[in-house]
């Protein structure tokens, strides 16, 4: 097993591709207890990583600097082109089939390259967390713990009786909005909690329809809130609904009693 001072993992995708990359982190984290680990990843992806403590610092995969790299001897920037130089392992989940990523990385650094599974659901029947694990093998990482699991500091953080999510990445895969406004009433007639209802930019209309259709002084409503914010009102209330979501897949990380609901 090689000693590295130094480790970048860079994972695109979704939310709950993410968040199923996490038992990456915390497998490096316990091997290389010494090393500094950094994140490239879309916006609010890598916060989430630091403020749990599995990286030391991110950087932005969107920020346009990266754009050059994914383009045949791409004509990169000097500052990011420095900073990736420094690295002695870079280990990569970005979709890359053309090798274009990977041929501009080694044009700036000598560093070790390991290609992960950017697709993890391709990888056969496995759950998707062990095929991105197995990629650490070749460095002799075997056995790490497959589970997503974040520990949050929730204090000062609101308590809630029920967080929903009423959308995901494919309305394929959401229930109806007339379902989620007739179980919400109806919970919210038999129990006397909280209820924190959760949405992106995908869902601003559905949240919308919520705001006009259910109205109780218990029930608050969080509009586009960041992973950290989200991780945080989370990690200090009791249970979980919503459809196959990257929020599903941090209240479950958190260590929520989680429901979910599988399609209309």
């Amino acid at each position: 097993m090689g000693v590295y001072s130094r480790i970048l993992v860079a994972r695109g995708g979704a939310i709950g591709d993410f968040i199923l990359t996490m038992p990456v982190f915390s497998a490096l984290k316990q091997t290389y207890p010494t090393a500094s680990i950094e994140c490239l990843s879309p916006s609010g992806y890598g916060e989430l990583a630091k403020s749990v403590g599995l990286v030391d610092a991110c950087k932005n995969l969107d920020d346009r600097v990266w754009a050059s790299f994914f383009v045949l001897n791409g004509d990169l920037d000097d500052e990011t082109a420095k900073w990736i130089s420094q690295f002695d392992l870079i280990v990569s989940f970005l979709y890359d089939p053309e090798e274009t990523w990977v041929n501009n990385i080694r044009r700036t650094s000598s560093a070790r390259f390991i290609q992960g599974c950017a697709r993890p659901s391709d990888g056969g029947n496995q759950p998707a967390s062990i095929t991105l694990l197995s990629v650490l093998e070749e460095i002799g990482i075997r056995e790490a713990d497959p589970l997503p699991k974040i520990t949050i500091d929730a204090n000062g953080s609101d308590c809630y009786d029920l967080v929903v999510h009423p959308g995901s990445g494919s309305e394929l895969k959401n229930w109806p909005i007339e379902n989620w406004i007739e179980l919400l009433r109806a919970w919210l007639d038999r129990n006397s909690g909280r209820l924190l209802i959760l949405g992106g930019e995908a869902e601003e209309k559905k949240m919308t329809q919520l705001r006009a259709t259910i109205n109780s002084t218990r029930v608050s409503f969080a509009l586009n809130r960041s992973l950290v914010s989200i991780a945080s009102l989370l990690g200090n209330s009791r249970f979980f609904l919503g459809h196959d979501s990257g929020i599903t897949h941090l209240a479950a990380a958190i260590g929520m009693p989680v429901l979910i609901l599988w399609g209309p």
